[in-house]
């Protein structure tokens, strides 16, 4: 028969927030049990501003794997329920950290106990010292050492008016606030590694993010989609709700290719890419767009060229990544999974008729006379009408 376990999700910033904080506790329940949705007999409790989770011990390891991905956790425990006393408790412990010793090398602890009723008989150092001891006995012969400081291993052990658990250590979150509580906004998604990013550290301050990638079949195929279709759906895991809207690009491109300064091609595909984003964001209530620009990391993000894309569109424009060094955002990229799929060899859109010497320096007024050259207006509205919209927790 299997045993019950209780899951101690832990948050640091949401205890910060004074009034609000039951707004932002209720959000990260939420999204918990979003998360959880498909496994059987899990039950939620919220004693004194706490989140316990109770779960089956066979659904431990799925569990610990869906909670590791929600932004607002900054770390979370697995739980046994136990009897309150020092004997049990060091038997679990030894339970714990033996198979840790098999392979000969040493291991330091530390047990540290928070008692909630503070009518229990042993205080919480008492208690800590107690266990620690029995625990430090049995299995020092075999490597096992204390420390208080920077333990590898750590047996936490909670004392409550109902029930007393003992945790095996702490599982690190990705820490932030809970989606949905920032608002919603709309990243322009390429099939590189950076926007990918950009798009999961807007998702971590709280925001749900949709996206829109901008398609050129004619000239690159289908793969630029299908890539950028997976990236999305991986993004879309560390939220819910996510769309993707694809917008055929590539009447737009061969317009100002055919019809404008070549210098300007790039900052000019910048430019419509905004203006498109920018009408989508109102048509689905996003109060900001995301970028995955970086200073100076192509020709089309230095300062000047940043200048000149952003002045076409009134919203708010976030850049999370707009000093972070490229090895930064590639082991960003590692760490939420999107990395393997951004490096397939499928090229974006704004790579199509690259200029031999691409303007580094653009001038506003100059991109406008560009701009009077082509009918933009209308081939963006074609666009609009032409896209495609996917639901990413369903496509």
């Amino acid at each position: 028969m299997s045993r019950p376990r209780i899951v101690l999700v832990r948050y640091d910033e949401i205890g910060l927030k004074g009034k609000n904080r039951s707004f932002f506790e209720s959000r990260l329940i939420d999204h918990i049990r979003r998360k959880l949705a498909d496994m059987e007999g899990v039950r939620y409790r919220r004693p004194r501003g706490r989140i316990l989770v109770d779960i089956d011990e066979t659904q431990v390891d799925e569990c610990v794997r869906r909670l590791r991905m929600i932004p607002g956790i900054v770390s979370f425990s697995v739980g046994v329920p136990i009897r309150p006393d020092v004997d049990s408790i060091a038997e679990l412990g030894i339970q714990w950290i033996e198979p840790l010793l098999a392979s000969g090398k040493p291991l330091t602890f530390y047990a540290r106990t928070q008692r909630s009723d503070k009518t229990f008989p042993i205080t919480s150092p008492d208690f800590s010292y107690q266990v620690g001891a029995k625990i430090l006995q049995k299995l020092h012969d075999k490597g096992l050492s204390a420390e208080f400081k920077t333990p590898e291993f750590v047996l936490e052990i909670e004392i409550g008016h109902e029930e007393t658990v003992a945790f095996q250590g702490r599982v690190p979150g990705i820490r932030g606030l809970p989606v949905s509580s920032g608002g919603e906004v709309l990243t322009l998604l390429s099939g590189g590694i950076d926007s990918p990013v950009a798009a999961f550290m807007v998702i971590r301050r709280g925001c749900r993010s949709h996206f829109v990638f901008f398609d050129n079949q004619a000239f690159l195929g289908r793969g630029g989609f299908d890539k950028t279709h997976r990236l999305a759906k991986i993004v879309n895991r560390y939220q819910w709700g996510g769309r993707l809207c694809v917008v055929p690009f590539g009447n737009l491109q061969t317009a100002i290719r055919d019809l404008c300064t070549p210098a300007h091609r790039v900052v000019l595909y910048r430019r419509m890419m905004y203006r498109i984003a920018h009408a989508l964001a109102e048509k689905y209530g996003c109060l900001a767009l995301v970028t995955g620009e970086s200073i100076g990391q192509v020709a089309s993000q230095t300062l000047e060229n940043l200048a000149a894309v952003s002045c076409t569109v009134p919203l708010s424009v976030f850049r999370p990544l707009i000093g972070m060094d490229k090895k930064d955002i590639i082991d960003e990229a590692k760490k939420i999974g999107t990395y393997d799929v951004s490096i397939e060899p499928h090229p974006d859109c704004c790579s199509v008729f690259m200029p031999p010497n691409p303007a580094i320096r653009s001038k506003v007024d100059q991109l406008e006379a560009d701009e009077e050259r082509y009918p933009w207006k209308d081939l963006m509205r074609e666009a609009i009408e032409n896209m495609q919209v996917f639901d990413l927790d369903r496509s």
